[in-house]
């Protein structure tokens, strides 16, 4: 696989959208559309938050109807 997992975003990016950055943690990969994000005043950041949390969410509910929809399937075994 030839992309980068973003810890801010928590998606996979083309490796020249990422830059490292340095956190309590060490070094992590996070991609240059949120560290721009990051710049912009406390409301723009807010909006952004809010619309990448949306957009985690649902991403998490499609990925958990999809593995219901596998575990439904008749041919589906334990």
């Amino acid at each position: 696989m030839d992309k980068i997992y973003c810890y801010h975003c928590m998606s996979y990016h083309r490796p020249e959208s990422m830059r490292q950055v340095t956190t309590r943690a060490g070094l992590r990969w996070r991609c240059i559309r949120s560290i721009e994000a990051a710049r912009n005043t406390t409301d723009a950041r807010d909006a952004f938050g809010a619309r990448q949390t949306e957009l985690n969410r649902s991403r998490s509910i499609a990925e958990q109807e999809r593995i219901m929809r596998e575990y439904r399937r008749p041919d589906y075994r334990c």
